[in-house]
């Protein structure tokens, strides 16, 4: 027992210092480690901290995210508690996303270019589990499917998505602080 105790205080210590990382901080403070598993860095960042999803696992192809929502994350079926497919659409893109960046251990650039969810079961009971894996594909198009169960093991959502996969990061656009407004 006391064991286990110890492995969810260990959890709890880690969520809190990864929650605990403005989404405004200093690159640095979100840098991944040589010894980091890529996707630690991915649940450092806000797209995912706002969420409340997390990855737990990412290699190979494969991905899994584990997801605890809260009150704003439900309003679809029955009475309205069941989390809404948008919530579930944004956390298949995560984690598809996180079985293509596996295949390069996170350090190749890569875009969402299509992702396509069908709804089986409404998601009533958490926390809900997505898993993710890379099907086919070549050098830069990948093709993953996805699928959530419940926590009863009951599927609730499948996804398909294709990836496209860059070289090298493309350069962010100029910042447009200081351009012309609109009519002038």
């Amino acid at each position: 027992m006391s064991d286990e105790h110890d492995e969810h205080d260990e959890h709890d210590k880690h969520d809190r210092s990864a929650a605990d990382i403005p989404a405004d901080a200093p690159p640095e403070a979100n840098a991944l480690s040589a010894d980091q598993p890529f996707y630690e860095y991915w649940n450092q960042r806000a797209f995912l901290r706002w969420m409340g999803a997390r990855i737990s696992a990412s290699a190979d192809g494969h991905a899994t995210c584990t997801f605890e929502p809260g009150d704003h994350h439900r309003g679809a079926g029955v009475g309205g508690r069941a989390v809404t497919g948008a919530v579930q659409a944004y956390i298949f893109d995560i984690v598809t996303g996180a079985a293509v960046a596996s295949l390069a251990d996170g350090r190749r650039p890569q875009v969402t270019v299509s992702l396509d969810v069908t709804f089986e079961h409404p998601a009533y009971d958490a926390p809900l589990t997505f898993e993710a894996s890379v099907q086919g594909g070549g050098k830069q198009l990948f093709f993953v499917e996805g699928v959530c169960h419940d926590v009863n093991g009951r599927v609730t959502s499948r996804a398909r998505a294709i990836y496209r996969r860059f070289e090298k990061r493309l350069l962010a656009p100029p910042d447009a602080a200081g351009a012309p407004e609109i009519g002038e």
